[in-house]
């Protein structure tokens, strides 16, 4: 779970997910490496492969706006329509980047199982050879 929420690769938890950490950097936010640097997993499986991400994205949206809405609800009571989706919504477009990013690392999780000694195996494969890593807009 630690390593969905620190969009960590799937397979080892050490590299990263995506290029660059901060998710708020929009010239870079849909940048990816084609595979993990430690255990050599292509992230990007087949074309459209994170089209699955979205149906992640939206199930975060919704989960977070009904606690948004129950928050509201046990902690105000008394509220107004209005209040609650300016504050919902407007939180939800400043948090869109951190949804994106968990919503791709979840898919990718679902499809790929942690191996303790990928890192090893990778080493072996590639035989302590640097491979070129671009990082791809996916």
């Amino acid at each position: 779970m630690v390593s969905v929420i620190k969009c960590k690769c799937p397979r080892c938890r050490q590299s990263n997910i995506f290029c660059d950490p901060n998710p708020y950097n929009f010239s870079k936010m849909f940048l990816m490496p084609v595979h993990c640097d430690k255990c050599g997993l292509k992230f990007d499986k087949e074309p459209g492969f994170f089209y699955g991400a979205m149906y992640v994205g939206y199930g975060l949206s919704v989960a977070y706006l009904v606690s948004f809405y129950v928050a509201m609800w046990v902690l105000i009571q008394e509220f107004e329509v209005e209040t609650y989706l300016l504050l919902s919504i407007g939180s939800l477009v400043g948090l869109t980047p951190v949804i994106f990013r968990i919503s791709r690392s979840v898919w990718l999780t679902m499809f790929e199982k942690y191996d303790a000694e990928a890192i090893s195996k990778w080493e072996a494969k590639s035989k302590g050879k640097d491979i070129d890593n671009p990082c791809i807009e996916v």
